[in-house]
């Protein structure tokens, strides 16, 4: 009823949770502080594009307080983003035909600015982040060896990196809203389509400018898609191809489904100490 989409939802929720280091167990998405400086600055997060998306969970979060004052039930920013986010992907999933739902545990609480060191939390700022298609120029390694990395801090297991960024590719939520590895005609839907689509061979792949690749229709010369290499990693490496494969077969939508909400629930939650997860 907010009259936001699911893109812009996922996007927000990830821009919160995906600030996580496993490294230090700095960031993530308790404390909301995607709201306070420097987090509501970096480019990676689209700041122009993010700030209605705050503002209009804002003032759901003042409404719902309002209206529980007496009961004392009252939701942070920080619960409310993760909430919006999962029910952005639960409606995805119903565009797409699943019946889902993508649990959230409350518990999270807001910081405020005094609370927030900015030129600590600078240094937690990514300098690349291939779930959103970003690649900054201070990046210090290709676009892959970057996404590694930053599937690393986020404490994910290859098959969990796969699933999470295929679904991130169709449900649009690229820096910048880029288009580049959005395999799909159907963008905000949680389908397989990145998988089918890249490894398509009525595709061909031809590099193009600005560090990018363009895939051609074999048949007409037809442009259909544009990729950066991080996507097309996902073709090219063997471990990375043979995962891909599995989510790329007919009956393997739900199972793709089931498998990006767990991942997407173990980003959301990475920084839960109260949940006694393993890092």
């Amino acid at each position: 009823e907010s009259g936001l989409t699911p893109s812009e939802l996922v996007k927000t929720a990830w821009a919160s949770a995906s600030s996580f280091r496993a490294s230090d167990m700095r960031g993530g998405a308790n404390g909301a502080r995607l709201l306070l400086a420097p987090q509501n600055t970096w480019a990676v997060n689209d700041p122009a594009a993010i700030k209605p998306v705050i503002e209009k969970l804002s003032a759901i979060q003042a409404d719902f307080n309002e209206g529980t004052l007496f009961n004392k039930r009252q939701v942070s920013m920080a619960d409310l983003i993760v909430i919006a986010g999962a029910a952005g992907i639960e409606k995805a999933a119903e565009d797409a035909g699943f019946d889902i739902e993508v649990p959230v545990i409350p518990g999270r609480v807001d910081a405020t600015q005094d609370m927030t060191d900015v030129e600590s939390f600078n240094a937690l700022e990514p300098r690349a982040d291939a779930f959103r298609n970003y690649y900054g120029k201070t990046s210090y390694k290709s676009p892959a060896e970057m996404m590694v990395d930053k599937a690393d801090l986020l404490d994910l297991t290859v098959p969990e990196m796969t699933v999470l960024l295929g679904g991130m590719r169709v449900l649009d939520t690229n820096t910048q809203n880029g288009q580049a590895g959005v395999f799909t005609d159907k963008p905000g839907q949680l389908t397989n389509d990145f998988f089918v689509n890249l490894l398509d061979m009525s595709t061909k792949w031809q590099k193009a400018e600005d560090g990018l690749y363009k895939g051609l229709d074999r048949k007409t010369g037809e442009v259909k898609y544009t990729a950066t290499p991080v996507d097309l990693v996902f073709g090219s490496n063997s471990e990375l191809r043979a995962i891909a494969e599995v989510y790329a077969f007919d009956d393997s939508k739900q199972k793709f489904v089931d498998d990006f909400v767990k991942a997407w629930v173990k980003v959301m939650q990475l920084d839960r100490f109260d949940l006694h997860h393993d890092l």
